[in-house]
C-alpha cells in the first residue's frame, strides 16, 4: 500500500479533496472502523482479501497476492499481475475462489451403452429390443438401409408407442452409428436402472461394454456413509429433504408467484412452500402471518438452506469428494477410456498455468463444489448484467471479461451424491439447491481455496 489516510469519520474523508488525487492505497474511517480502498488495481495480502477481489499472481513477488475487487482495472491492470480466480467467500484464514474461464458443461454421471450387431441391412429386417424386462420396442428397416437408417429407425422406434424410451424418466435411449465397427450404438441417459434395462429379443446381437456398470443410476459408494442411501439438505425451519432456498433474489421472484396456494393449513415447520397471495391472505396462512411480517420474512426464516448447518450435505467437503470420484475411469463401447464421472473429472483437469512459475492452482489443484461451497457461491449473485456492480463476485468476472455468475443463467453441479440416480446442483429456474438426476448436463464451475 502507497499511503493509509486516517479520518475519523466520514465527512472528513469526504471533505478531503487532496485524497482521490493522491490515489492512495486505502482510507480508514475511525469511527466505524472502515477501510475504502481509493486507488487503482490496489494489490493486498491474503489477509485483507474480501469477497470480490481479484486473485492474481505477483511475479515480483513471487506469490499470490490480491487485486481490491472496487479498485480493479483490467486496461490498467500491470504485466506482473497475472490473473488467477475472484474470492468468493472467507472462512477464518481461508479464502475461498472461484475460477476465471467459461465452464464446462457435463454429465454428473457418464452415460450407459450398449451395442446392436448381426443384422442384415442388405435384406432388411426386424429387430425387437425389450426395456425394462416388459417394454417391448420394434425397429423395422428396409432392404439396402445404411447404418445411419437404421439408427434412425431406432430413435424413431424409441419415440413411439405408450411408453417413450427417449424421455429422461423412461432411459433416455437414442441410437447412433458407428461405422467403423459396422453396428449401431444404443446410448441411454436415465435415473432408474429399471428403464435402462435392455435385452435384445430378436434380429440383432446385444453387446455391452467390458465394464457394464450404469453410473447414472448406481450409488458411487464413495460419497455417501456407510449403509447411506440418501443424503439431503435442511431448512432454516429443520425440514429435511432434497430442496432449500439458497440464491435470495432468485428463490423470492420464483416461489411469491409459484409457492403453492394451500387447501388446508400450512403450519411453521411445514415443507410447503406458499406463494405470496397465500401468505398475504389465505385462510389457511395465519399461523405464518402471525410469526412473520411479511412474504419475504416466511421464505428466507423457513425455507432457506440452513446456514451454516450441521446437517446433512452441507457438511460434505468438496475437495474430498472430487478426489474420491474425480480420477476413476472406465473402458467406453467404442474401447477408449472415459470418467466416470465426468463433472468431477472436469473440475480437476481445470488449472491456471503462470508461464515458468508454480503457483499451486495448477490442474488437479480445484475441484467440484460441495453443497456448502456452492451456496457460498450463489446466495448472493445477482439476475442480470445490469446489476453486476453491485455484486462483487460478478463485477470483478465483469470488469475481466471473463464469464459471469449470475444466478439464473446456469444450473451448476456440486460434488454431492443425493441418492442412488440423483447429485445436489444449484437450480436457476427456482433459486434453489436441489437434488437431481445424474443423467442430465449442468454448469461445471470449478473453485478452490488459498
Amino acid at each position: 500500500m502507497s499511503q493509509v489516510n486516517k479520518y475519523t469519520d466520514r465527512a472528513a474523508y469526504a471533505s478531503d479533496t487532496d485524497r482521490l488525487s493522491t490515489q492512495s492505497a486505502v482510507s480508514l474511517i475511525a469511527s466505524d472502523n472502515e477501510i475504502i480502498y481509493d486507488g487503482v488495481n490496489i494489490v493486498v495480502g491474503k489477509d485483507a482479501a474480501s469477497v470480490g477481489d481479484c486473485a492474481v499472481y505477483d511475479k515480483t513477488a513471487g506469490a499470490i497476492r490480491f487485486v481490491k475487487g472496487e479498485t480493479l482495472s483490467a486496461a490498467q491492470l500491470p504485466a506482473t499481475l497475472t490473473p488467477l480466480a475472484v474470492v468468493y467467500a472467507r472462512q477464518g484464514d481461508k479464502v475461498l475462489i472461484v475460477s476465471l474461464d467459461s465452464p464446462t458443461i457435463s454429465l454428473w454421471a457418464y452415460s450407459y451403452e450398449v451395442a446392436l450387431s448381426d443384422f442384415d441391412l442388405a435384406a432388411g429386417g426386424t429387430i425387437v429390443l425389450k426395456f425394462a424386462d416388459s417394454i417391448e420396442k420394434t425397429i423395422t428397416y428396409t432392404a439396402g438401409a445404411t447404418l445411419s437408417d437404421l439408427a434412425a429407425a431406432a430413435n424413431a422406434a424409441f419415440k413411439t408407442g405408450e411408453v417413450n424410451m427417449s424421455s429422461v424418466d423412461r432411459g433416455g435411449w437414442s441410437a447412433t452409428a458407428d461405422e467403423a465397427a459396422g453396428r449401431i450404438v444404443l446410448t441411454s441417459n436415465g435415473y432408474s436402472k429399471s428403464w435402462t434395462t435392455i435385452e435384445a429379443m430378436s434380429g440383432a446381437t446385444l453387446t455391452t461394454r467390458p465394464d457394464d456398470t450404469n453410473y447414472q443410476a448406481a450409488l458411487t459408494g464413495l460419497l455417501l456413509d456407510e449403509g447411506q442411501t440418501v443424503e439431503y439438505v435442511r431448512r432454516k425451519n429443520g425440514v429435511n429433504g432434497t430442496r432449500a432456498g439458497m440464491n435470495s433474489e432468485l428463490f423470492l421472484q420464483y416461489y411469491s408467484a409459484n409457492g403453492t396456494a394451500p387447501t388446508s393449513n400450512v403450519p411453521l415447520g411445514s415443507e410447503t412452500i406458499v406463494n405470496q397471495a397465500s401468505f398475504e391472505g389465505s385462510q389457511f396462512c395465519a399461523e405464518l402471518r402471525a410469526a412473520y411480517a411479511d412474504y419475504a420474512s416466511y421464505l428466507f426464516g423457513e425455507h432457506m438452506a440452513q446456514y451454516p448447518s450441521a446437517y446433512g450435505a452441507m457438511l460434505r467437503d468438496g475437495r474430498t469428494n472430487t478426489a474420491k470420484i474425480g480420477r476413476l475411469r472406465f473402458t467406453d463401447i467404442y474401447g477408449q477410456s472415459k470418467p466416470c464421472y465426468p463433472a468431477a473429472a472436469a473440475a480437476l483437469e481445470y488449472g491456471v498455468a503462470v508461464e515458468s512459475t508454480t503457483t499451486g492452482l495448477e490442474a488437479g489443484s480445484w475441484w467440484l463444489p460441495s453443497v456448502e461451497e456452492l451456496y457460498l457461491l450463489l446466495h448472493d449473485r445477482v439476475l442480470t448484467a445490469g446489476d453486476v456492480e453491485r455484486d462483487p463476485v460478478n463485477r470483478t468476472l465483469s470488469r475481466l471479461g471473463k464469464a459471469t455468475l449470475l444466478a439464473n443463467s446456469a444450473s451448476c453441479w456440486t460434488s454431492c451424491e443425493g441418492d442412488i440416480g440423483s447429485a445436489f446442483m444449484s437450480y436457476r429456474i427456482e433459486g434453489v439447491m436441489f437434488s437431481y438426476v445424474k443423467c442430465i448436463s449442468q454448469y461445471v464451475r470449478p473453485v478452490a481455496a488459498l
